[in-house]
């Protein structure tokens, strides 16, 4: 994908235009574009989204292990950068 189009504005590479227009039209990037920016690029998105997914399972997991308790897990999952 290193020589395809790439969006001007978050550098998400297409494998050509045909691709770079289904994703702008059927794939939502116009409303993830700055959040992909901000996140340094589609490849860190991704797997912020992965990691916040696996942290909020973990985190209610443990929550239900450790009613009453006070969870390691737990306490991280509500920090800032995990939300």
């Amino acid at each position: 994908l290193s020589l395809g189009k790439k969006c001007g504005r978050c550098s998400t590479r297409y494998c050509g235009p045909e691709c770079q227009k289904k994703h702008w039209e059927e794939g939502g990037h116009d409303k993830l574009c700055k959040l992909i920016k901000k996140a340094g690029g589609a490849e860190q998105y991704n797997a912020n989204q992965k990691y916040s997914a696996a942290v909020a399972v973990a985190a209610e997991k443990c929550a239900e292990d450790t009613k009453g308790q006070t969870c390691y897990i737990c306490t991280q999952a509500l920090h800032w950068k995990t939300k």
